[in-house]
């Protein structure tokens, strides 16, 4: 069912914080990303919503390394997104235009940058949204994507809510659980619990062995341990996300651990 409804998603800016902790064996990584997401409500035969992303910033600080410069001018090619709300979830519609944006940064790129760098990351990129399903699937899984898909569950109220959430560097996440609104705090909360721990951790065994990190895995039964929890505050009785936290956290054993923070809040 296709929405052209502005009560769902009022035209909003987001200021938008990505902060994530990695720590493999005695290796620690630690990233923080922010930028401002843009939705405009749009009365459109095709499309209902218009996205735009900017002023990304790595750690506070402008772009300011070839290789973060390269990946950023491919991400931003996808930009506009023009989503349709169907069933209460974005739903790209503007794929062949992105796909020709794409090329033609492509083009670009390849006049301005060259070596293994460059090679690395177009081959990423391009192995991730060279057709239809994948490039759909790539949006799809994108940070922001989910929070503001979540958001909608106001007006869903979908009971067994399934989510997919992105580890990085490992793979994909599954969580269930219920979605729970509270109309007189107009706040929705989700707490799922994970539904495929042990792929998971299969999947990150294999990730320490391809990259030859000085781990072992001689115990058996390892313990996985997950926390995921988001959490939406409303402005008014449309669905204008005030402000939203999300908490992912995986840990297992003293081999992997994985804590990220997503948070939107409306400038």
């Amino acid at each position: 069912m296709l929405h052209h409804c502005s009560h769902i998603f009022p035209t909003s800016t987001f200021f938008v914080i990505d902060q994530c902790r990695l720590k493999i064996g005695e290796i620690e990584y630690e990233t923080q990303l922010s930028y401002t997401i843009y939705i405009e409500t749009v009365e459109n035969e095709e499309y209902s919503v218009l996205i735009n992303r900017s002023n990304l910033k790595v750690g506070e600080q402008k772009i300011d390394t070839k290789f973060l410069e390269i990946a950023n001018q491919y991400m931003e090619a996808i930009f506009p997104l023009k989503c349709a709300v169907e069933n209460h979830r974005l739903r790209v519609i503007n794929l062949d235009e992105i796909r020709l944006k794409i090329k033609q940064k492509d083009q670009k790129l390849n006049e301005i940058y060259s070596g293994e760098g460059l090679d690395h990351i177009r081959s990423q990129f391009f192995s991730a949204t060279e057709t239809d399903k994948r490039l759909s699937e790539f949006i799809k899984q994108l940070y922001f994507m989910k929070a503001l898909n979540l958001g909608m569950q106001k007006f869903e109220k979908k009971q067994d809510y399934f989510l997919q959430w992105n580890i990085l560097p490992i793979g994909m996440s599954n969580w269930k659980g219920n979605v729970k609104y509270s109309d007189v705090e107009n706040k929705l909360m989700y707490e799922p619990k994970i539904d495929n721990a042990q792929e998971l951790m299969n999947e990150m065994i294999r990730y320490v062995y391809r990259h030859e990190y000085s781990l072992d895995f001689d115990e058996e039964n390892i313990p996985l341990y997950s926390d995921f929890i988001h959490t939406v505050n409303y402005s008014g009785k449309t669905g204008r996300i005030k402000d939203s936290a999300t908490s992912v956290f995986i840990d297992i054993a003293d081999k992997f651990h994985y804590k990220q923070h997503l948070t939107f809040q409306i400038k």
